[in-house]
């Protein structure tokens, strides 16, 4: 195997939780309320089970061929070359979903916290950090995201429970008021952004210990990451509102600025920051981890570290020219990222999947 490490079953439920938390913690409240409206939250707490559905079919189709990633499956079900199409196609999106990270850290730091300084100097550092982990091996990373998951989580519960003093129910008012397929497409984002970006799962479960437990465990991981995006789409409906909540690209980055609990303790979205920082980190880690190690699976390499510092270049120049600036991205990109994911995260899996059940049946019928 190109990958000798392995992971623990509870190494791979938080990594889970990283990917389906990511980036989204920063933007998940204002994309989907830019599509459900008032009804936002709603959507939010109903993507949970349904989201939770979507991750069982990643572990049912990836339970189905063990000791075989993504590259392997695909070639398996379809044969040598549409399935070598269709592994390039997933390839592509990990490298742009890495990139795009990237430039979200970069835009993120140079118009919130560092404004004087320049975007690339960000990328930069970033891009380092990230193909250092890569370097380092999957159970270093693995057994850093059981380090730092606690502080990701603390630092929401603070946020939340500070919160509670500026909420206003009546901003969940009135309750269905848009039409129903305003409504769908919210549950649609709620589903897809977090758990359909999750789908690199399926490059990671060939090295992760065997447990009758592990299917359940990281089921009930994606499940805990939306909960977690859940509760800040609901806590920003809560304080800010609809209409600010859509309008506001770093609506999680807001409500930090907005704590202010007895004159003393305040200020503290530079926590708020350093959560997000952690959690898209280990996204980006991720999706430029399975990018090389598909890449090496894909031309039969005997290695995949001799990829990664290539890749990082790529990544670093990508992430500078994918999007003259983060206007672009939402105005752009955003509306159209959704039916990306939308394919990527269930039209090919359930593709996969139907095939496979369809040529098991077709066998068996045989015998």
């Amino acid at each position: 195997m190109l990958e000798q490490g392995r992971l623990g079953t509870r190494q791979l439920a938080t990594l889970t939780i990283m990917m389906v938390v990511g980036d989204m913690m920063m933007i998940y409240p204002s994309v989907i309320t830019s599509y459900a409206k008032q009804d936002a939250w709603i959507c939010a707490l109903i993507g949970i089970p349904l989201g939770m559905g979507l991750m069982a079919m990643f572990i049912k189709l990836g339970n189905a061929y063990p000791g075989q990633n993504l590259v392997s499956i695909s070639r398996s079900i379809l044969g040598y070359w549409p399935g070598t199409l269709l592994a390039l196609f997933y390839l592509y999106f990990f490298m742009v979903g890495a990139a795009t990270q990237t430039r979200e850290v970069g835009d993120f730091m140079t118009t919130q916290i560092f404004q004087t300084t320049p975007i690339r100097v960000v990328i930069l550092l970033f891009t380092v950090a990230i193909v250092w982990a890569v370097i380092h091996g999957l159970e270093s990373l693995g057994r850093s995201s059981e380090l730092l998951l606690p502080v990701l989580i603390i630092f929401i519960i603070v946020l939340v429970v500070c919160l509670l003093p500026q909420v206003e129910v009546s901003n969940l008012k009135p309750i269905r008021e848009n039409s129903s397929v305003s409504f769908a497409q919210g549950i649609l984002v709620s589903i897809i952004y977090p758990i359909g970006e999750a789908v690199p799962i399926l490059m990671l479960l060939p090295y992760t210990a065997k447990t009758s437990h592990r299917s359940l465990d990281i089921i009930l991981a994606a499940g805990i990451g939306n909960l977690i995006l859940s509760s800040l789409v609901t806590i920003s409906m809560l304080v800010l509102g609809a209409f600010l909540t859509q309008h506001n690209i770093y609506a999680s980055f807001i409500l930090s600025q907005k704590i202010n609990i007895g004159d003393f303790f305040q200020r503290i979205e530079a926590l708020m920051a350093s959560a997000w920082l952690i959690s898209t980190y280990f996204k980006a880690c991720i999706y430029l981890y399975v990018f090389v190690l598909g890449t090496a699976e894909l031309f039969n390499m005997k290695q995949y570290r001799n990829l990664i510092l290539p890749t990082g270049l790529l990544i670093f120049g990508l992430s500078n020219v994918i999007a003259p600036g983060i206007t672009y991205i939402i105005i752009t990109v955003v509306p159209y990222w959704v039916d990306w994911d939308t394919t990527i995260g269930i039209i090919f899996p359930g593709l996969l999947l139907v095939i496979h059940w369809i040529k098991s049946f077709s066998h068996q019928k045989k015998s």
